[in-house]
């Protein structure tokens, strides 16, 4: 699915916390200004770097949506829930995938575990949105 181009699996790289923030803050511009291509490379490296991160798997499937390929998200996006069953990020960014892939009623579910909770997160907050967008 997701195949590292930038960082082979062999590779002994130790990155700090800023320079990932850098990175990711990187690929997100490449996303949102065209170079969505560049951007996914570059999340897929971080993939490898953070095998057990949900943020890179966010940032590919957020690059793959910019490049018009919503259902290959919805995978990324699902695999990596089945490995992170309590991400709530990663399930909030599912939900909003679904609902970009047309699968509004799979996207309400997914978003209503969210929406239904009793805090006041940013998650919670963006699912209640994007689920008033699903009606």
């Amino acid at each position: 699915m997701i195949a590292p181009t930038l960082v082979s699996h062999s590779s002994s790289v130790a990155l700090e916390p800023e320079e990932v923030r850098r990175l990711v803050s990187i690929g997100f511009h490449g996303v949102l200004n065209g170079k969505p291509e560049a951007a996914l490379r570059l999340f897929e490296s971080l993939c490898t770097v953070r095998p057990d991160a949900g943020f890179p798997r966010i940032g590919c499937a957020l690059a793959l949506i910019a490049m018009g390929r919503a259902e290959e998200a919805v995978r990324v996006l699902e695999e990596t829930l089945r490995r992170r069953p309590d991400d709530d990020d990663v399930r909030v960014y599912l939900g909003m995938t679904l609902r970009m892939a047309n699968r509004g009623q799979q996207a309400g579910a997914v978003l209503t575990t969210l929406a239904e909770r009793n805090d006041d997160s940013a998650r919670t907050r963006l699912a209640r949105q994007l689920l008033k967008l699903s009606l």
